[in-house]
């Protein structure tokens, strides 16, 4: 993905953290009207225009996943050392797959595939060791005024959305001068 890209054409470590855009969605899951209006109708062809740029294939679905769980779950991968794996594989679900990645059943079996223990996995995420990473992560986007994902924070520049792959890069150098 883009920020993989940009760590190694200019040799930094990107620190990824998860943003729950949508707390209010059940936690089963929800429907969601696809949007018509020609706005959107852009926004949508850019995001899949981008995502094919850097070799993903999107589709945008008609279900919004509660984030939560899958959120918290890339904070153990992290702990275990699998994160980008998991990012990754959770991207793949339900960007490619249109899975819900807001069930359980669905979250251990990306854990297995990316080598995590399942069992360990589900303790971790019911018993909430992780709500505390959320809410920080919340309250920085919150004081930052971020208003969705992606975000790329740069120094003091902040880039919303799914930008070009040189947008990122310049706003990265300009942030190390």
């Amino acid at each position: 993905m883009l920020a993989e890209r940009l760590e190694k054409d200019l040799d930094f470590q990107a620190e990824w953290k998860g943003l729950e855009i949508h707390p209010e969605t059940p936690p089963a899951g929800m429907p969601v009207e696809r949007r018509s209006s020609p706005h959107m109708i852009s926004v949508l062809e850019n995001i899949k225009h981008l995502s094919r740029a850097v070799g993903l294939e999107m589709s945008i679905q008609g279900f919004r996943s509660n984030s939560r769980l899958s959120l918290e779950g890339a904070e153990f991968a992290r702990d275990k050392g699998r994160f980008a794996a998991y990012n990754r594989a959770v991207f793949e679900a339900y960007f490619q797959k249109g899975r819900n990645i807001g069930d359980m059943t669905v979250l251990e079996g990306i854990a297995r595939e990316v080598g995590l223990e399942p069992t360990e996995f589900r303790e971790a995420l019911m018993d909430g060791r992780y709500h505390s990473v959320l809410a920080d992560t919340l309250a920085e986007a919150q004081r930052l005024s971020i208003p969705g994902v992606p975000a790329f924070i740069f120094g003091e520049r902040v880039v919303v959305g799914a930008q070009p792959y040189e947008t990122l890069r310049q706003a990265a150098l300009e942030a190390v001068g």
